[in-house]
């Protein structure tokens, strides 16, 4: 039996962590098959994606302008407050209304509710079935990704 001429290299080796490095990231992949399965899909569907693909591209360089943008309204808050400026108002500045605008995040806490509750005499089963009626679910996001297929080779 010949002895294969092939080197085996440690897992450890710097050499598998360089390939590691260069090698994209492997994502699953959740398609069920081939939009050709699916009639409907066949003839719209090649252009859209082409065409989010496309609008993903020139998009991409912008989101460290949006990052800037987010910074440079937070020095402006800054100022704001450091001037005394009340939530709710602003000033004038270069043709631009600047306003201090502060939203706090509001949430009901269920299990202080349930506590604060039970402690005023209900019971317990009773708060939770009124909690589960009167709890209000919408409808839920829904949304396309487009991303590129496990070892496609695609254009932007």
């Amino acid at each position: 039996m010949p002895k294969s001429s092939a080197v085996r290299v440690p897992a450890s080796s710097p050499i598998v962590a360089w390939r590691r490095r260069r090698e994209p990231e492997v994502v699953k992949s959740t398609a069920i098959g081939t939009f050709l399965e699916h009639p409907s899909l066949a003839v719209p569907l090649p252009p859209l994606v082409r065409k989010q693909r496309r609008l993903e591209a020139k998009i991409a360089p912008l989101s460290v302008l949006v990052e800037e943008e987010k910074a440079c309204r937070a020095e402006i808050d800054v100022l704001l407050v450091a001037a005394g400026i009340a939530k709710g108002k602003g000033v004038t500045c270069a043709g631009y209304d600047i306003a201090h605008v502060e939203r706090v995040n509001k949430r009901l806490d269920q299990d202080v509710l349930v506590l604060k509750l039970v402690e005023a005499g209900l019971a317990k089963e009773r708060v939770f079935d009124i909690l589960a009626e009167s709890t209000e679910i919408g409808d839920p996001f829904t949304w396309a990704t487009v991303k590129p297929s496990k070892g496609a080779k695609v254009r932007a």
